[in-house]
């Protein structure tokens, strides 16, 4: 899964932006998305979709437990990145933040244990450790 911010764009290209200008001379960003899928397919061969997530469809604001993870996420892929390691994915595995590899991904069957990783009476996930160190459980 790769998530690109609506302003985000490629190396040596321009920021997507559509519509009129708003009363500041801004437009609307979007599209980048579809641009890296594309690219994507073109290098791996692998077929892409395209989700265009907005808070809409995620039904509210972030809260504090979706920015820690998604900024734990972020700085796991880049210690990755600088440690010169690819074709691994960050996760979650037994409460824990961990990375596996792609074809975890991309092989069988996916199942997810919800009574083991989700409190489903208050919809959060129970996060039992951080990068190894003991952290919350809901």
């Amino acid at each position: 899964m790769v998530t690109v911010s609506e302003g985000a764009h490629m190396m040596g290209g321009k920021v997507v932006e559509y519509g009129e200008a708003d009363a500041y001379g801004h437009k609307k960003l979007g599209g980048i998305g579809e641009i890296l899928g594309d690219a994507l397919k073109k290098i791996t061969g692998e077929s892409i979709i395209n989700q265009k997530v907005s808070y809409l469809m995620r039904s509210g604001a972030p809260d504090a437990l979706d920015l820690m993870v998604a900024t734990n996420y972020a700085n796991m892929a880049v210690d990755l990145i600088k440690d010169g390691v690819s074709g691994r994915m960050v996760a979650l595995r037994d409460g824990k933040y961990t990375h596996i590899p792609m074809s975890t991904v991309t092989s069988g069957v996916k199942r997810v244990d919800v009574d083991e990783l989700y409190d489903v009476n208050s919809y959060r996930p129970r996060v039992r450790h951080v990068m190894g160190k003991p952290m919350f459980l809901y």
